[in-house]
Parts: structure tokens; C-alpha cells; sequence
């Protein structure tokens, strides 16, 4: 279990340390007095004592309170926010009410850089790029994200929170776990009010200019009000792509650069660039600049030029191209549609796997645009350099989740293998210069890069964040304090059985469906030598998941991995 082998517990997506003397320290218990509003339960989970109901509670992101039932035979623990006990006499309830897990956002401090050294930010953020590079010993041709590696602190183990655009945009953005808010697919959103990356800059001072795909909703503009100086530039908002015979599920095709979005983003992003660093020359206020590009998500566009660094014949195909042995069909999804320029459309599942040739192809297409992405970074950061604001600039680049190219018999995302969770990252810090061209082992998850950024740029910490401040790891990419593991979380519909049954059926996308009609939650918790993923049962009512309930697991070794390679991880669950 996670608890015999890992020696913690996975509560809402967040390390928990297992129950200790202490764990209602902060908690103020009252008995027989309160009840949970059922309108406003959060969270409700069998317990043992009092103590074990802290504990949870204390573990629960947003849990300011709780009730403790002893006549109940299930359930006994329920979790709300404090203000939401019901205050009446209950014989035999224990109430415990604690301080806000989420405290409010400090005002505004538009001087705060007067007098101090605040850094410019120059954020990049790709959509489905997996960690492909040379600099990371794989294949795709990256010159200029390989230069700024060699002047960068490279994570060789970063890793989304959700592997699809919509939820991992929101979790990284504002530094917060998908469970914390409940975001776990295209339909939610965490509150207007949510501090994020742009805002805390904006607050502080700077001006924060976005491109492109940074947050999915709103093509980008999501809250812009709040997070972006649209008094100075308007948001740059991106748009989809599309191909004769492809579409946003699948396809490739040649095109001009002017007709390829991410063309046109790169032209604006050097005209926001140009300027933001003109109005900070003339008021002395620091600016952070944020660009999205669009590609390689399907549909694979790309110049001639681009396609014309690969040939077929020489590009590897996956080594294991079916569902790990052992590993429940939970697991698996269908997601790409597999198709060649001409529109042909090719059938695969969890034990048919698409053809070789055919498997070439379509890394041809993903490479291709990949390196496309590759030449925008180069041209903005030329532009960068020309401001003369470049030794000022904290740079960095990441993704929003990885990708299947037919590993494990997937295409695309939407699953908790390691491939489709691990992102490129990569932190360039000019003032740093005994940082650069050096590689980090440490687990990093995405959230914690707001609380990151902030440190490292010379703001305070952002209050209200599930994220840590890893800026240490510059200085110490291998230290000891660095986290003992990784979290990432999926979930699984299209199943109207059983939770037994479910697991051993294929899962169906939960894009667009309410999550009060999710099936399973599937959390996955990474070690430096281990992935454990167990799929349980998920409350519809609670939009919790059944810790007690039947459970499908999955354990893969990662013993020996340093992110150089994607064949040799994950071919066969250990729990089996």
C-alpha cells in the first residue's frame, strides 16, 4: 500500500506525513456541539478517533473544520471550511475548528521593486512537448534550447500535476493542486479571486504583458483583468490550428510560416518584448513577459524547411508499443486520432498497435514542429539579448504535460505514465553563472513554479500556494531538502459498472464531463526509484476519491533513469 511503501499518505493530491502526536495542535476541539452543513461538506472519510479526523482534516487543502461522530458506523469524519459548522448541541459529535488553510491575499504593493532589485521575467510555456531535446540526449533537433540549457539549471524529473492543457494551465498558474479547487478538466475553474503568477507580479509592480497559450480558457485571456497590464498591451490571444486533413485530434500538413499561428506569435512576442523592455528603461519598472506557443499540439503544422531535418527512415519507433505487461486497462486511453497528411486514418488499441512506418511518420510530424518551437525561442531571445536587459532576465522554458508517441501502444496525454506526466524545464539565471549548464535530479513538480519564479525575480512569497519555493535548487540542483516525491492525478469516465469492472476497461476522456459523473480518480506518486499509481473508487456526491474502496494499482521501477531515454521505464507493473 502507499502507506507500507512510501511511508506516506496520499490525501488530495498532497504529501500528508503519516498521524503524529502533534497533528491537532492548531485545532481547537469542542464536544458535543456542531455539525457539518451537508451543503457545504467538502470531504467525509472513515476515522478511528478524534485525532485521526485532525489529521485528515489538517491534510485536506481548504479543511478549516471538522466533525468527529462516534455513533456513526461509517463516515465519522467529516470536513468542511470553518464557517460552515452548523453551532447546536450533538452528544457524542466532537467539533474541531482550526485557522484558514488558505489566507488572503495581501494588497497590492505597486513600489515594491523602488529601491530593490527586482528581476525581469521572460516566461515560455509549450503545449504537448515532451522532453525531446538533445540537451536531454533524445533525438529532436533543439540548437537554441540547447544553447539556453548550457546556460541553465536543467530538471531532468519535472512533472505536471494533470496531464491535459485546461487543469495543468491552472494548476502551474496559480500554484495550486487540481484537488484544491476541484479542477480536474476543461469545464471548472479555480475562483476569480486566485492569486497567479502574472497577478503577483502585476501587483507588485511590474508589467506583465501575456501571449499565447499561458492559461486555456479564454484563448489565453483567462482573468486577464486581473493578471496582465492590458492599460499598456492587450493580451495576445492564440488561436487554433488546422490542417486539410487534421484537426486539433490529429493530422499533419505543410504550410507557410504566416499561415502557422505560433509564426505570428513569435512577430508579437518580439514587438511586447521590444516594448516592455522601452517602457521599463522609462519608468524603472521591471517587466514579465509570457508567451505560449500552440505548438506541437495536433494538428502538426510546419514549414517545409522544418520537415526537412528528418527523414522517416532514420527515426526510432518505440521499443515497447503495447499496454505494460500487468497493468490494468484503467490505464490506457485512446486520445489521437493517428492519421498521415492525406487524411488515412490508422486503428490501434491497447495490444494493436499502429505500423512502424506509420509510427515514423507521425514522430516525423511531432519532431518537426517541435524544432519549429525550437527556432521561435531562438529569434526572442536574440531580440532579448538586443535590449541590453538580457543579464537582468530570469529565463524559463517548460511544459504544460508531456506525451505518447506510441509508447506503451497511446498517442497524446490523459494518463498518469511517466512520459505523458514528465515536462522539460529548464531556469536561466545570467546572475547566477555557477548555476549554468548544470542538471538537477531533484523531483519538480509544476506547481511549485510560482512560488519559484517569485523568489528567484525578488518578490515575496505568494500567499494561499500548494507549491514550494524551490529557487534553492539553483545554487544546490541535487540537495538533500529537495521533495521526497512527485504527484500527478487523472481521472477516468465513460464506465457505468462496478469500480472492479472499470479497472479493466479502457478509460473514456473526462474533458467535458461534470465531475460529478467521473468514474475513478487515478493518483500517481513519483520517487527517485519508483511511480505508484492506484485508481480508486470517485464520490460523486463528495467529489472525493474512496481511499477504502477496491483500488487497480500500478508500480513501475525507475531505478537507473536520468530522463535520457523513452523506452525502458514502465514496461511492467510491479503490482501485479
Amino acid at each position: 500500500t502507499v502507506k507500507t511503501m512510501f511511508a506516506l499518505l496520499l490525501v488530495s493530491g498532497v504529501i500528508v506525513p503519516l498521524a503524529s502526536a502533534d497533528s491537532c495542535s492548531n485545532y481547537t476541539l469542542v464536544n458535543d456541539t456542531g455539525l457539518v452543513d451537508s451543503n457545504h461538506l467538502l470531504r467525509q472519510v472513515n476515522a478511528a478517533d478524534v485525532a485521526e479526523c485532525c489529521t485528515e482534516c489538517a491534510a485536506t487543502p481548504n479543511c478549516g473544520a471538522f466533525t468527529f461522530n462516534k455513533n456513526l458506523a461509517t463516515m465519522q469524519c467529516r470536513m468542511t471550511a470553518t464557517a460552515n459548522i452548523l453551532p447546536h448541541p450533538v452528544q457524542g459529535v466532537v467539533s474541531g475548528k482550526g485557522p484558514s488553510v488558505t489566507p488572503p491575499s495581501p494588497p497590492p504593493a505597486p513600489n515594491y521593486c523602488t529601491g530593490k532589485k527586482c528581476r525581469n521575467v521572460l516566461y515560455f510555456v509549450s503545449d504537448d512537448m515532451r522532453a525531446d531535446w538533445r540537451t536531454y540526449g533524445l533525438p529532436v533537433k533543439t540548437p537554441n534550447l540547447d544553447a539556453l540549457a548550457a546556460k541553465s539549471v536543467l530538471f531532468e524529473h519535472a512533472y505536471c500535476q494533470i496531464s491535459v492543457c485546461a487543469p495543468s494551465r491552472m494548476s502551474f498558474m496559480t500554484g495550486r493542486r487540481p484537488d484544491t479547487f476541484g479542477v480536474w478538466n476543461f469545464i471548472d475553474t479555480v475562483p476569480l479571486n486566485t492569486s497567479a503568477t502574472p497577478g503577483h507580479f502585476k501587483d507588485h509592480g511590474y508589467i506583465t504583458l501575456g501571449l499565447g497559450k499561458t492559461f486555456h480558457q479564454g484563448n489565453g485571456a483567462w482573468n486577464a483583468d486581473a493578471y496582465w497590464s492590458l492599460d499598456e498591451k492587450p493580451y495576445f490571444q492564440y488561436e487554433d490550428g488546422g490542417c486539410p486533413h487534421g484537426s486539433e485530434g490529429g493530422g499533419h500538413c505543410v504550410k507557410t510560416d504566416d499561415e502557422i499561428y505560433d509564426y505570428k506569435l513569435r512577430l508579437t512576442t518580439i514587438e511586447y518584448l521590444q516594448y516592455a523592455a522601452n517602457r521599463s528603461n522609462a519608468t524603472g519598472r521591471p517587466f514579465y513577459v509570457m508567451t505560449g506557443f500552440r505548438k506541437p499540439h495536433a494538428p502538426w503544422e510546419y514549414p517545409q524547411r522544418m520537415w526537412d531535418l528528418y527523414t522517416d527512415s532514420a527515426i526510432a519507433v518505440a521499443e515497447h508499443k503495447t499496454l505494460p505487461t500487468g497493468t490494468p486497462l484503467i490505464a490506457w486511453s485512446r486520445q489521437l486520432d493517428v492519421k498521415l497528411e492525406n487524411g488515412t486514418q490508422f486503428p490501434y488499441d491497447p495490444e494493436n498497435p499502429v505500423p512502424d512506418w506509420v509510427m515514423q511518420d507521425q514522430r516525423h510530424a511531432y519532431y518537426a514542429c517541435v524544432s519549429y518551437v525550437d527556432e521561435h525561442v531562438g529569434y526572442i531571445l536574440d531580440t532579448l539579448q538586443q535590449t541590453g536587459m538580457a543579464d537582468n532576465t530570469l529565463v524559463l522554458f517548460h511544459a504544460d504535460h508531456g506525451y505518447h508517441l506510441g509508447e506503451h501502444g497511446e498517442w497524446e496525454k490523459k494518463s498518469n505514465f511517466d512520459l505523458v506526466v514528465r515536462v522539460p524545464l529548464l531556469i536561466h539565471a545570467p546572475w547566477m553563472p555557477a548555476t549554468w549548464g548544470t542538471r538537477s535530479a531533484a523531483l519538480f513538480d509544476l506547481v511549485n513554479v510560482f512560488p519559484t519564479v517569485a523568489a528567484l525575480a525578488g518578490l515575496p512569497h505568494p500567499q494561499g500556494v500548494d507549491g514550494e519555493d524551490l529557487s534553492t535548487l539553483l545554487s544546490s540542483p541535487n540537495s538533500s531538502t529537495a521533495p521526497a516525491a512527485a504527484f500527478h492525478q487523472y481521472p477516468a469516465c465513460g464506465c457505468g459498472y462496478a469500480p472492479a469492472v472499470c479497472y479493466n476497461q479502457t478509460r473514456e476522456s473526462c474533458n467535458g464531463a461534470p465531475r460529478t459523473k467521473f468514474n475513478s480518480m487515478g493518483y500517481s506518486m513519483r520517487t527517485p526509484e519508483w511511480r505508484l499509481t492506484s485508481w480508486l473508487p470517485w464520490n460523486q456526491t463528495t467529489l472525493t476519491a474512496d481511499w477504502d474502496g477496491p483500488r487497480a494499482d500500478e508500480l513501475y521501477t525507475h531505478v537507473g533513469d536520468g530522463s535520457y531515454e523513452m523506452d525502458n521505464f514502465e514496461n511492467v507493473n510491479e503490482a501485479a
